[in-house]
């Protein structure tokens, strides 16, 4: 490696054509531009340069041996150059996996506005409830609810905190009945998630923390759509965000139970491999962090 060094010092001397001026450039001082000639010299085993008090001459030595080193120089500095782009501008393939219900509608309407004002910009976006290795699907950013961060190399930026609320369908509720306290909700028929398989903490403003063991229920799914829809269909009882209902609640195909027993709160994370991001990366996020905290903040006294 330092050979090469040298011999980009050496191109850098006949391109500037002189040892002060290549000094100047690669901000060295003309002694140590001097140190490295005569090191490449002794390397290479012939002299690459006439050096007289007023110019500096090529050898023929030297002629035949610059044009390599200076496409050495130029390609190093090319591919400087277009690392520079990539980090600084908005080109090139960002990719994101998201959750299937985030990967819809939200991320259209938060990152639609970058992709118009930056046409070099391409979107790979990896809908999936699955949880991808970052690494082996280069993921620049991955969006995930609730995860514990298995590797202390991920960075996380939290995007939304949203309210889980206990929902149910008429149907359901006039077939088993309306629960009255949050004891009584252990005796009815649940549809788990991954975060709710039979225990469930929740919290009262007033009241303070209850836990409780909810019955089996028929259906599983770390899938919150999937969850919906059979909460919908009238199968049983579910946690749901809050925002994500909202039209089911104003169409009225889903009620809110109990609604100052809230549950964990469901949090929407960014994840990274890098704390310092490329440009693309950056808006992005923040494009993300100004759709998220605009668009998302429902509470209850909204659904009117």
């Amino acid at each position: 490696m330092e050979k090469l060094n040298r011999m980009a010092v050496f191109a850098t001397v006949v391109s500037e054509g002189s040892l002060a001026a290549a000094a100047r450039r690669l901000g060295m001082s003309p002694s140590a531009v001097s140190q490295h000639l005569r090191a490449l010299e002794q390397a290479v085993g012939v002299p690459l340069l006439h050096r007289s008090t007023r110019k500096l001459t090529l050898s023929e030595a030297g002629a035949a041996f610059y044009p390599g080193c200076e496409a050495m120089l130029n390609h190093a500095l090319e591919a400087e150059k277009r690392l520079a782009e990539m980090r600084d501008t908005l080109s090139g393939e960002l990719r994101i996996s998201a959750t299937v219900g985030i990967g819809g509608q939200p991320l259209c309407s938060a990152l639609s506005p970058l992709l118009q004002q930056n046409p070099g910009l391409k979107l790979r976006i990896i809908a999936t409830d699955n949880v991808l290795d970052m690494i082996e699907h280069r993921i620049d950013i991955a969006l995930r609810f609730s995860r514990q961060l298995s590797d202390a190399n991920i960075i996380a930026h939290p995007l939304a905190e949203w309210p889980m609320v206990i929902c149910a369908a008429p149907a359901y509720l006039s077939r088993y009945g309306v629960p009255e306290t949050p004891q009584a909700l252990s005796t009815h028929r649940w549809i788990h998630g991954h975060r709710t398989h039979r225990h469930i903490d929740f919290h009262h403003p007033r009241e303070g923390a209850l836990t409780l063991r909810l019955a089996e229920g028929q259906v599983v799914s770390d899938s919150m759509n999937v969850m919906r829809a059979f909460t919908v269909a009238g199968m049983g009882l579910s946690l749901q965000p809050l925002q994500e209902i909202q039209e089911e609640l104003h169409s009225g195909q889903l009620m809110v139970l109990l609604p100052e027993w809230r549950a964990s709160s469901l949090k929407l994370t960014a994840l990274t491999l890098e704390r310092v991001l490329p440009e693309k990366s950056q808006q992005a996020l923040r494009a993300l962090r100004d759709y998220f905290s605009k668009n998302h903040r429902v509470v209850l006294a909204d659904m009117g």
